[in-house]
């Protein structure tokens, strides 16, 4: 038995000590003799006594015994049939969940193995070497589909002129991450489940790719097994460009620069300083319209970078030679830029050179977003609450107007939110009134300062008496299709925050249920860079935490076992291989099982809050990965 340093036993794990000493039910009903029975619960009332050992702080003698009840159980278990597998069976859920309890506090016992017949190993994949494939598809190709060879080609050739060399509608394609990672409005493909992958939704319909382009019937049955068999990528790093992927697919002759991120040691901030002047003086030229002028593209920082007819525009760390100063000089040939415009004062022109001297480096998100966004991105951090508050207000009215023009809304305001709907200024205060008590309770149970408001800026509540009108919402504001099982969602960056409420028509759900989620969802984004299994399993816990009467929160337990018999591995959950509803449910589950511990789950959330990033916060709070932690919550048995 390996040990390690025991962390403190908090309250909640007491609690959890329930699990000692809670049988599950049987495998089956059989015929067994009382020698047999004495002996199988002997053991059940040495891990009962293990799990009160547990309870009393006695972590170490807890371990001892759970060791020597599953070393007897192993010896039971050599040569069993059947009906004495099934008798032993309370004794390994009861030893399962033991395991899991005790890994939470630094010990980790020997494996411990189902009485069961163990199921074949898959056979394992051959990667296939980057560049290997053709280009251009003649017929669908034999065995296994190859991201590098066979879709990368696809993806450069119809989708590279907008989401490769651009990220249009803040969709980058640039690499396997960012496009599992999919456009803010939400992940496009699921895999194994071609049908409800956007992607493939958009270019059935037709409405992808544009500008005259078409996928042919063979290259979309491509792209379809390749999800169907699960979207797997066959190199070595997924942040790698599909350019470097596969060099023999092309999307035109434009160089390719990799970005560089902010050390942190800069005087000069990119998202501050530079991207303010380039969208105020270059954007009706470069990159924010469907032709970049001289194909030099503005429109996201890795397009910047890469450059356009004459080459990288930049050269980090010598401006002299920078192609940009040159042309913002008057020294580079041609007319002097910005074109039509003043020329940028010596005030501009410093920020940029000494931007570039120190190595002109990125200090937003992600190097894939419009240039535009950094900025509104970087106002935001550097507004006031109130500043804040207004500008998502006139967002909030901006959206509806463009959503749904024409239809008069009214609007009401609370402390922490900004309402808007087609009902009566009467019934969004009433609406609102509501929220206050739901954000009450929710920053109770989340144990956030009463004084202080929930996040910076108000949340924005929209309410729509209308499928259709919240589906016009959807395809406009986040271009997407919102699933019919939909009742609401929430949306967070620091630009916006907002949720969406469709009325209840019946009592199938409640409008408190889904203002929970949105609260407690849009404050766990506010954190910081948290990935989503994380703030949707945040935002169902809480709900079900405070909103009691609700049919459809009510529903999510019974319906987890259900969704976790669909999953190959826990860490499907959380490395984004599992969306939709089933990867709502289990990221329910696993956030439940993460916030038992009170001590850990503070530690997490308090050093993500203070900047830490996530993987790093996670890890030192619960001692591993978030995939290894999940194999722990696996044996729970969800």
């Amino acid at each position: 038995m390996q040990r390690f340093v025991n962390s403190p036993k908090s309250a909640a794990l007491i609690a959890i000590t329930l699990c000692f000493l809670t049988a599950l039910p049987a495998w089956g009903q059989v015929t067994i003799t009382p020698a047999m029975r004495k002996a199988e619960n002997a053991l059940r009332v040495k891990i009962t006594r293990a799990g009160n050992w547990f309870a009393q702080g006695k972590i170490d003698e807890s371990a001892d015994l759970v060791e020597e009840v599953q070393k007897e159980f192993e010896e039971q278990m050599k040569g069993a049939d059947q009906q004495q597998i099934a008798l032993y069976s309370k004794v390994y859920n009861m030893l399962k969940k033991a395991h899991a309890l005790l890994e939470l506090e630094g010990i980790v016992l020997a494996e411990l193995k189902a009485p069961v017949v163990a199921k074949p190993m898959p056979k394992p994949v051959v990667p296939v070497k980057p560049g290997d494939g053709p280009e251009t598809l003649t017929e669908m190709p034999a065995g296994k589909i190859s991201f590098v060879n066979h879709v990368t080609p696809i993806l450069m050739a119809k989708c590279g002129n907008c989401h490769v060399r651009q990220a249009r509608g803040m969709f980058s394609m640039e690499s396997y991450e960012t496009l599992m990672k999919g456009p803010d409005a939400g992940v496009v493909i699921f895999p194994k489940d071609p049908a409800g992958s956007r992607i493939i939704e958009v270019i059935e319909e037709g409405d992808m790719p544009r500008g005259g382009l078409k996928v042919t019937d063979l290259e979309l049955a491509v792209l379809k097994k390749w999800i169907e068999e699960g979207a797997e990528f066959d190199a070595d790093d997924p942040k790698e460009l599909l350019v470097d992927l596969n060099p023999n697919a092309s999307v035109g002759d434009l160089p390719v620069v990799k970005p560089m991120k902010s050390t942190g040691t800069e005087t000069v901030s990119f998202k501050n300083d530079i991207a303010p002047i380039l969208v105020a003086n270059c954007a009706s030229c470069h990159g924010f319209g469907d032709r970049p002028s001289g194909r030099f593209d503005l429109a996201s920082f890795s397009a910047m970078m890469r450059g356009g007819e004459n080459g990288p525009p930049i050269l980090p760390g010598n401006p002299d030679e920078s192609f940009l100063v040159k042309k913002l000089l008057g020294t580079g040939g041609g007319q002097r830029m910005p074109r039509g415009r003043d020329p940028l004062d010596d005030a501009q022109m410093e920020l940029i050179t000494t931007w570039i001297q120190e190595g002109a480096t990125f200090d937003g998100l992600d190097f894939t977003s419009n240039i535009r966004r950094v900025v509104a991105i970087a106002v935001a951090e550097n507004s006031t609450h109130d500043e804040l508050a207004a500008q998502r207000t006139a967002l909030a009215a901006s959206n509806w107007n463009l959503a749904l023009p024409g239809i008069n809304h009214a609007t009401a305001d609370t402390t922490n939110f900004h309402l808007l709907g087609t009902q009566t200024e009467a019934q969004l205060k009433e609406f609102g009134t509501q929220a206050e008590e739901i954000a009450k309770k929710v920053s109770l149970t989340l144990k956030l300062p009463a004084e202080k408001p929930l996040l910076k800026g108000k949340i924005t509540l929209f309410f729509f008496n209308a499928r259709y009108d919240y589906g016009e919402f959807g395809k406009m504001i986040e271009e997407r299709s919102i699933p019919r099982i939909w009742k609401g969602h929430f949306n967070y960056d620091i630009v916006d925050a907002y949720g969406t409420v469709l009325i209840p028509r019946s009592e199938d759900y409640t409008l408190n249920g889904l203002v929970a989620e949105h609260i407690a969802g849009i404050y766990a984004r506010s954190l910081g860079d948290v990935p989503s299994w994380f703030s949707n399993g945040l935002s169902r816990t809480i709900a079900a935490k405070v909103v009691k009467d609700d049919a459809r929160i009510n529903a999510w337990k019974e319906s987890i076992q259900t969704a976790a018999s669909r999953v190959e591995k826990s860490s499907d959950i959380v490395t984004g291989k599992l969306g939709g509803e089933d990867g709502a449910l289990l990221s329910y589950s696993y956030v439940q099982f993460l916030m038992s511990n009170n001590a850990r789950w503070n530690s997490l959330v308090s050093a993500v809050g203070n900047g830490a990033s996530f993987k790093d916060a996670f890890t030192k709070a619960y001692g591993d990965s978030p995939e290894k932690i999940s194999e722990i919550w696996w044996k729970t048995g969800s």
